[in-house]
Order: structure tokens, then sequence, then C-alpha cells
């Protein structure tokens, strides 16, 4: 009587690992860390399940399509995010400046209701923290902070011609306590030709398209993030 076992094909083996390596590889498109573990999974599935008996091929593939499908994502990811993070940076940056001419105005409108004189930025306290990225000037060269030694140096001929190519003209004008104070700093965020210039002013101003300015608002002339 022959044997019924050898017309039996035996049966498929099961395995986890297809399904863990596509469990893995959905995961990196999200975390992006991931993709090497999932990619070499999906790889290893791909062999076992190449075998004779064993399951989950279809899963197998899934998976490397996946892995390989998310390099591909984050290298389309980190072309949209690295920029913008760029951006983030150098607009955190900028808060420095709106801080610091946001106390000039505090201390100037002080001095003016005790009928102070407005002359310098000594006489207004004012003092940077270290560090300072940004120049502020009330005039040039006299009443001038530069930019910290641990930046590059702006010359101040360089800051006059921000200054003057984006119409800003601080100083004061009038006699006080009628006078009116404008404040300027001017800064290198991002590393490029083009300086970020900010103002502010203790006297209602319009800007290049005739909006008005309120007296105290920290007003950004030229745009280094931007540009």
């Amino acid at each position: 009587m022959p044997s019924m076992s050898s017309d039996v094909p035996a049966a498929s083996k099961k395995s986890v690992l297809p399904g863990v390596a596509l469990g893995v590889s959905i995961a990196s498109l999200c975390l992006i860390c991931l993709w090497p573990v999932g990619l070499v999974l999906s790889i290893v599935a791909m062999v076992k399940t190449g075998k004779p008996g064993q399951q989950g091929r279809g899963l197998a593939i899934a998976a490397l399509i996946i892995s390989v499908a998310s390099i591909f994502f984050s290298g389309i990811m980190a072309a949209i995010a690295i920029p913008n993070f760029i951006k983030f940076q150098a607009r955190s940056k900028q808060a420095e400046c709106k801080v610091n001419l946001k106390y000039l105005y505090t201390s100037a409108m002080t001095r003016l209701a005790e009928d102070q004189p407005l002359g310098s930025l000594t006489e207004l306290g004012f003092v940077p923290e270290p560090g300072n990225r940004y120049a502020y000037v009330l005039s040039l060269p006299d009443s001038f902070v530069p930019v910290s030694a641990r930046f590059t140096a702006l010359d101040p001929s360089e800051i006059q011609t921000a200054l003057d190519n984006a119409g800003v003209e601080p100083g004061v004008e009038g006699e006080c306590p009628e006078c009116t104070l404008t404040a300027a700093c001017v800064g290198n965020v991002d590393n490029d030709d083009t300086l970020d210039v900010w103002s502010i002013s203790t006297a209602e101003r319009t800007d290049a398209e005739g909006k008005a300015i309120a007296p105290g608002e920290a007003y950004l002339h030229v745009n280094d993030v931007k540009e």
C-alpha cells in the first residue's frame, strides 16, 4: 500500500518577518530614522520568502517598495524642512532687535515725560545684552553700538548705506520735550549680502506705501530673512 505522505504537499511555513518589515517600513514614512531598519528587514524578508514553502512574499515585496519610497520621501521632506528651519532660526534672531528697539522707545518716552533731553544711546541707558548680532544706531558715528565681536563686523559705511536704501533717518529732531526720536538697528541674520533694517520712533510715521506706522512700533524696512 503506497504511503499517502508522498502525495500531500508539505505545509507552507509562516513567518512574522514580512509583517514586521512592512510595519517598520510604514512607520519609517513618519519616523525617517527607521527607514534603514525597514530596508534591511525588507531585504531579509525577500530572501527568506524566496525559499520553497515560505509564505509572506507579497508582504515582503510591499515592505521593500515602501522602504525604498521612504528614502525619496525623506529627501523631499528635507528639501522642504531645511530651508524653513533656517528661516525660523533667522526670524528668532530678529527678536533681539525688536526687544531692544522697544526698550529704546520706552526709555525715550520716560525721559520726555521727565523733561530730560534725548542725547545719545548712552543717555538713554541702552546697553544690549552680550553677543548682540545687530548694530544699533541713533546717529553715526557718534551714537552707535556695533555688532558684537562674536559676529562678523558691519562697517559704519555699510550700515549707513543700508539705512539710506531703506529710507531710515535715525536721530533726534526738534527741541525737547517736543522732540522726536528715531532709532534703528541693522544686522545680517543669515550671512548673505542683504542687511536687516528695523526702526522705531516716538512719532507716528508712514511707510513707503503710505501706511501709518504707530509710535513705538518696531518696523521692518528690509527683511534679510525674506530676501
